[in-house]
């Protein structure tokens, strides 16, 4: 629906930031051009959701800046934002991945200490026959 939600949140939430109050209605949210912005609801909806905003629950007119998003903008905004979540979902898949390896390597480990033991077992049954072999001889 929204091709440049990353770009409408930054604009809108430095709106927000900067009105007197921290609130403004939802027909009053502007596209990267300045313009009033198409399905304002719909965009009030997802900024609620990320919870930037607390979308008014009756009407669902007016969106108040929360802290979450009050603190977003002052830490450099959304884009920022969004590029630290990034590289912490990178950090998290190469961090998975490197768990999964070591799960692998425990695996592989406790199969090699059980064969060992295996074949530790069988050598001893062996020399038990071969010294019964040669008590009989």
């Amino acid at each position: 629906m929204f091709e440049n939600i990353d770009e409408l949140i930054e604009v809108n939430l430095k709106l927000l930031y900067t009105s007197k109050s921290q609130f403004m209605m939802r027909i009053n949210f502007k596209d990267e051009f300045g313009f009033n912005l198409k399905n304002s609801k719909r965009f009030a909806e997802i900024l609620d959701h990320k919870g930037l905003v607390v979308l008014e629950k009756e009407q669902g007119f007016r969106c108040d800046l929360t802290d979450f998003g009050r603190q977003i903008y002052e830490d450099g905004g959304w884009a920022k934002y969004s590029e630290t979540v990034e590289s912490l979902e990178e950090f998290k898949s190469i961090v998975n991945i490197d768990f999964e390896v070591q799960k692998i390597e425990q695996s592989f480990l406790k199969k090699i200490i059980i064969a060992s033991i295996i074949v530790l077992v069988l050598c001893f049954f062996i020399t038990l026959l071969t010294v019964e072999i040669f008590k009989t001889t």
